[in-house]
């Protein structure tokens, strides 16, 4: 067995799934190969690492960084996936797993994730972006949505349909964000999908919408005549800036 052989299959030994004959077939081959012996250490350092680990149901939005990354790695590797390119996949998948966990579970641990409310909000944009039924009332028409949330919300939120600005509105639904019931209203912009939760301000006047990349989604935060707006999508910045400058005009134009 060479070194590259022996190498790709140091992953699946330290997790039992080699059969008898491959399990032997590997231990034989490290004692000529000191690379691998190394890699295996680490390896086993890394999984009992793991293994210590608190045990906690993964967040939506530590899942969908996984899912998207792992996406993009696929779609790169598809082409040529050759056994060796397959396991060099695995690997990079295995690896990417274990990063963006760390990276997540670091971020718990020292107070570093999103501002307050951000993975709520993203919450809230994967169950309309993964949902096949993202909406609750189904319409373009402000008039028929507007009056939907009636009798479900303690307000009413003000509704545009922005399709003359390349945002045309999918619809609304009400959704729970840190324990109370808001609106979300769903628009789409070309294969993605914006959720934009709003609910009355407690500070009067208006701000200018600040928009920021937050592990890969597009979030803008802005008051504007009397409600917090709350959008996430995972189109481009600039993109998120033209959906909420087009939308305070939109509301601008009702006065």
């Amino acid at each position: 067995m060479d070194c590259p052989t022996c190498e790709a299959m140091v992953d699946a030994y330290v997790d039992g799934e080699l059969s008898a004959t491959e399990s032997a077939a590997f231990e034989q081959a490290l004692a000529g190969c000191p690379d691998c012996r190394r890699r295996l250490e680490e390896t086993r350092a890394m999984s009992g690492f793991l293994h210590e680990l608190p045990v906690e149901p993964a967040p939506d939005l530590l899942r969908a960084r996984i899912e998207r990354e792992l996406r993009t790695i696929s779609a790169a590797a598809a082409p040529r996936r050759t056994m060796p390119q397959w396991t060099k996949f695995a690997a990079m998948a295995a690896s990417l797993i274990v990063a963006v966990s760390i990276g997540w579970v670091g971020g718990t641990f020292t107070g570093r994730s999103g501002a307050p409310g951000d993975e709520d909000l993203v919450s809230t944009y994967m169950r309309v972006a993964s949902s096949d039924h993202p909406v609750d009332v189904a319409s373009t028409d402000r008039h028929t949505v507007k009056p939907w949330f009636a009798g479900r919300l303690d307000y009413s939120p003000p509704v545009h349909d922005l399709t003359s600005d390349g945002f045309p509105l999918e619809g609304g639904r009400v959704d729970v964000v840190a324990g109370r019931k808001i609106s979300v209203l769903v628009y789409r912009h070309n294969q993605h999908r914006v959720a934009l939760s709003l609910w009355p301000a407690t500070s009067p006047g208006n701000t200018k919408a600040k928009v920021v990349e937050h592990n890969g989604f597009a979030m803008a935060q802005w008051r504007h005549d009397g409600f917090e707006m709350h959008a996430v999508s995972d189109i481009a910045a600039n993109e998120m800036e033209a959906f909420a400058t087009a939308l305070d005009r939109a509301t601008g134009e009702d006065r």
